[in-house]
């Protein structure tokens, strides 16, 4: 048995996304109780009621942020599970050509078997390999395009989630 072409769990990473967004409201929630308690210290006077009262709304605004960022997370996650599902689609057939066909894979690259063949094995092993090996391609840049996408949107959001502890901190 060989490895499999496409690697990942796209159950996982799709649980993995619903819990984040999950956590998100939950978040929301608390920002709304936060607000809510906000509103209540309205009437609180006092040397240091400006400066606390300025430091919870700032509080709910990180919190708002971060369950915006994790929703987004989330989204982001259960996405790449569609796409990753997907691969594992496309590599499965492309896998299940490569056997039909009599072929092998070295990694990703389709291949002929070594030991000996008739001339004409030989040549219907060797017509049909770009063909296979174009189905193969397409699985894994199928799958390399949803991690560079994945990639990118958690490098953005640990970034904008960054700077926005940041603000607060300053």
């Amino acid at each position: 048995m060989t490895p499999a072409l496409i690697h990942g769990d796209h159950a996982s990473c799709s649980r993995v996304g619903g819990s984040m967004r999950r956590e998100s409201s939950r978040l929301r929630q608390h920002a709304l109780t936060l607000d809510d308690a906000l509103g209540g210290l309205a009437s609180w006077k006092g040397p240091e009621a400006e400066s606390s009262r300025a430091a919870i709304a700032a509080t709910i605004r990180v919190l708002r942020a971060t369950a915006d960022h994790l929703d987004e997370a989330g989204a982001a996650l259960q996405s790449y599970a569609i796409d990753l599902a997907q691969g594992h689609e496309l590599g499965r057939r492309a896998e299940q050509r490569v056997r039909e066909a009599g072929l092998f894979l070295d990694g990703s690259r389709v291949v002929e078997p070594w030991g000996p063949a008739s001339a004409e094995e030989a040549e219907e092993r060797r017509t049909q390999i770009p063909k296979i090996q174009a189905r193969v391609d397409l699985a894994t840049v199928c799958v390399g395009r949803a991690r560079g996408r994945l990639a990118r949107e958690m490098r953005r959001l640990a970034q904008a989630l960054s700077e926005e502890h940041s603000r607060v901190a300053r």
